[in-house]
């Protein structure tokens, strides 16, 4: 009795052919929905890796040098002249 049915029903080639493109358009739909979601995600991911780095020194500190000084650095003159006295004394660096 099914199969009668099932022979009454005749299903075309075209019909075939437009459910085979309904099923691929759905699961193009599909993938390209979790990727759009993973990529997402990433995203977000990567804005709280940028938010709990801390920001990186720039630049070799003295080891005498208090870190609440944080002047602008500024040049002097080469030739200019200065008492001993007056000379700072040598400091060391730590790389």
């Amino acid at each position: 009795m099914s199969r009668q049915r099932a022979a009454q029903l005749r299903i075309s080639p075209l019909h075939i052919q437009q459910g085979l493109f309904a099923v691929l358009a759905l699961l193009i739909t599909l993938i390209g929905g979790q990727q759009f979601q993973r990529w997402e995600q990433s995203q977000q991911q990567d804005a709280v890796r940028v938010s709990i780095q801390h920001p990186t020194q720039t630049h070799f500190s003295a080891a005498s040098a208090n870190p609440a000084d944080s002047a602008p650095m500024r040049m002097m003159d080469v030739d200019q002249a200065q008492p001993v006295d007056d000379m700072p004394r040598q400091e060391r660096w730590i790389f």
